[in-house]
């Protein structure tokens, strides 16, 4: 387990020195954080989702669910197309990528790798609608979920 949590911490110090070296107009506007219901595998779990542009088309989506008996966090990295109505100003951005996710006490004591992909719905500048499908490809206590939630802009 400790082997885990030193790959996830230098899995995340990464990715923000890579955000961090990204040009500042790929950042601006492509980060939220907001509530989130995993639904999935019997259960619903509530949880916190996030988003943070790593680049022009590339994003980090870490997260953490709390279903019961215990916690699934992680992350995945997704390549984004961005979609633009200049219409109604409703900017709708599909995304696929793959997620790394790893489960603590109960049914969900496992790591999971797996493929993301979703839409992220730009209601307005400050917030955003999202839905995801997340499919796992091990088959060690995990099944597919379907993420559902809202984001805050910054």
């Amino acid at each position: 387990m400790k082997k885990i949590i030193v790959a996830l911490v230098i899995a995340c110090s990464s990715a923000m020195a890579l955000g961090m070296s990204a040009p500042a107009r790929a950042q601006l506007g492509q980060n939220s954080i907001g509530p989130s219901l995993a639904i999935g595998g019997g259960q619903t779990s509530v949880g916190i989702d996030s988003k943070f542009g790593v680049s022009d088309n590339l994003s980090l989506r870490p997260f953490i669910y709390f279903p019961s008996g215990g916690t699934y966090f992680g992350s995945g990295l997704t390549y984004d197309f961005n979609l633009t109505n200049t219409g109604n100003k409703v900017q709708i951005t599909p995304f696929i990528g793959g997620l790394v996710s790893i489960g603590t006490g109960g049914i969900n004591n496992s790591t999971t790798v797996g493929f993301l992909g979703g839409a992220d719905f730009d209601v307005t500048d400050t917030i955003q609608l999202r839905a995801a499908l997340n499919v796992p490809i091990s088959s060690n206590n995990s099944s597919t979920t379907v993420n559902i939630g809202a984001g805050f802009r910054f």
